[in-house]
């Protein structure tokens, strides 16, 4: 039998990226769904945490793409962690933001237009604790993970 530890520290196999992939992309659609039909008041947290909807513009397509997330209010700013449910690739919404980081926050219905930023390494030192405080489970995907997970930055435009 294995400890807790060591079930915590095994890799992904494919078959549970693929799971992951599938459970992922039917809890988004839904949450998605949830969230607009009922302009914020359903779905906007999930075991506890706070969730937000991230409109992005697809890199290719150029195409409004959203997704719901976790996040945690810094005063003006909100913050964001790019698990991807700890697969090895960065979640495609970071790569969005990174190619263009003008995105738009709907938080309980209302609408934010916001510019986003990935953390430097001295504020994702600062911001840990309390996102995994938060949810500790990014702590966990992280530790399993191949990569270190981006902190985002959403601030409002200058």
């Amino acid at each position: 039998f294995m400890t807790t530890k060591e079930m915590q520290s095994r890799q992904f196999t494919s078959w549970h990226i693929r799971l992951l992939k599938f459970l992922r992309k039917l809890i988004t659609d839904g949450n998605v769904w949830v969230l607009k039909v009922s302009r914020g008041k359903l779905g906007n947290s999930f075991l506890g945490v706070p969730v937000l909807l991230l409109t992005t513009v697809g890199r290719k397509t150029g195409q409004n793409r959203t997704q719901p997330l976790y996040y945690l209010e810094d005063g003006e700013r909100v913050i964001l962690v790019a698990s991807n449910a700890g697969t090895e690739r960065d979640p495609a919404w970071f790569l969005y933001l990174q190619a263009n980081p003008e995105v738009i926050v709907s938080i309980n219905g209302c609408e934010i237009q916001m510019s986003g930023r990935a953390a430097s390494a001295q504020e994702k030192t600062e911001l840990w604790p309390r996102l995994t405080a938060l949810f500790p489970k990014w702590q966990m995907m992280e530790d399993r993970s191949k990569r270190s997970f981006k902190v985002v930055i959403l601030e409002h435009p200058r």
